[in-house]
């Protein structure tokens, strides 16, 4: 019973983990960077959030209560998302959506890591779910930078002042946190600069050990 509890989070199978990733690609290294010049709308993003939602809620994730709170976050940040191309600027207004962002992508990063990290063998899917956990630090790691960026003064130096230009530098600095450490902008506040400490810790050790040992056990498969 033990098992079949297990596996019912991970759907019908891990190719959906691919399909995660391929989305998250799209949505760090081309959309935000275009949304940070303005050269797309917010309705691609929202358009690829979509996909990542379903994909996620019918492919990866099948426990009832874990597929409702994706769904619930999903459309909150639509909605505020919806709000944000009205124009709406409120301080209290940028919290929410960013708070909304942080919880939807922390609960798709949970999910993702469970099917990623469960008991059974470990195919290529995996290997690749345990990339797009990686690459969900970044993302939940940004999110908590803007969340600073907004209530702690002065946090960074070297930040534009526009909220879609925050996201995309935002998203660099963490990017750069976590793999190289090099990065134009500049971490001033002394919890901003915990913050990513934590983010470098993880991104040194990470991929280290939980990846590698990910990599070797697919490799041990593979010649069984």
């Amino acid at each position: 019973m033990a098992a079949r509890s297990e596996m019912t989070w991970l759907g019908s199978g891990d190719a959906g983990l691919s399909f995660i990733l391929a989305i998250q690609i799209g949505i760090i290294f081309i959309v935000a960077p275009l949304a940070a010049t303005q050269s797309t709308s917010v309705q691609l993003t929202e358009m690829l959030r979509l996909g990542l939602a379903a994909t996620t809620i019918f492919i990866v994730a099948r426990n009832l209560v874990v597929r409702i709170a994706i769904a619930i976050s999903y459309l909150a940040t639509l909605l505020v998302s919806l709000h944000w191309q009205l124009g709406e600027t409120a301080a209290a207004f940028v919290l929410s959506k960013i708070i909304a962002t942080l919880v939807f992508d922390s609960i798709v990063a949970v999910v993702v890591a469970y099917a990623a990290f469960a008991p059974g063998k470990v195919t290529i899917h995996r290997i690749l779910g345990a990339v797009i956990f990686y690459l969900y630090v970044a993302l939940i790691f940004a999110s908590l930078y803007r969340l600073m960026a907004v209530t702690i003064h002065p946090s960074f130096k070297g930040l534009p002042g526009g909220q879609r230009e925050q996201f995309s530098e935002l998203l660099y600095f963490s990017l750069s946190a976590l793999t190289t450490g090099a990065s134009d902008i500049v971490a001033q506040h002394p919890f901003v600069r915990s913050l990513a400490a934590l983010e470098s810790v993880i991104g040194q050790l990470y991929p280290a050990t939980l990846l590698a040992r990910l990599v070797t056990l697919h490799a041990s498969d593979s010649q069984a």
